[in-house]
């Protein structure tokens, strides 16, 4: 009976130590499980937010080529201004050398007139007829920006002479 009391006092005491032993295990590995969930809660967090931060970027890159696409777009039809514009000009060239010529003609008529005060009209109409001329040749130097002006002055200049050039031929 004694060496079964001692076995049963070896078999408690190891018992008891190895249920020690394991509630520390189990401590450690709850430790370990609680720290290896929170660690995957924290990657589950972070892959939200590299996921919420790759659609914005989608987002910005989308945007980015609607923005490009516009821009093209705009560039394209600021081109066909450009080239409006420069028919434009080139009509208004003609226009203008159409409308020096009917000037040199009836500046010519004056000066066929015999009279001195003719002569010397034609010739003061004449320079004036220069002075359009000469700013028709730098038409192609005018800015965008100053081209509405230029066309203006250039106009009001040929109305005045040409009303002027209609006055003394009567």
């Amino acid at each position: 009976m004694r060496t079964t009391f001692w076995v049963s006092m070896v078999a408690a005491a190891l018992i008891s130590g190895a249920g020690c032993k394991k509630n520390d295990q189990d401590k450690a590995m709850d430790k370990a499980a609680t720290s290896a969930a929170k660690a995957q809660e924290e990657v589950k967090d972070q892959a939200k937010d590299v996921a919420k931060e790759q659609k914005d970027v989608n987002k910005d890159r989308q945007d980015m080529q609607k923005d490009q696409a516009d821009v093209a777009k705009q560039q394209g039809e600021m081109n066909a201004a450009k080239g409006d514009l420069a028919q434009a000009r080139e009509r208004f060239n003609v226009a203008a050398k159409q409308r020096l010529s009917n000037i040199d003609a009836k500046i010519h008529e004056i000066e066929m007139k015999t009279d001195a005060a003719a002569k010397d009209t034609a010739n003061k109409l004449r320079a004036r007829r220069d002075e359009i001329a000469a700013r028709l040749n730098a038409a192609s130097s005018q800015t965008e920006a100053n081209w509405d002006q230029f066309k203006k002055d250039v106009d009001d200049g040929f109305d005045k002479l040409d009303k002027d050039v209609n006055d003394a031929l009567k």
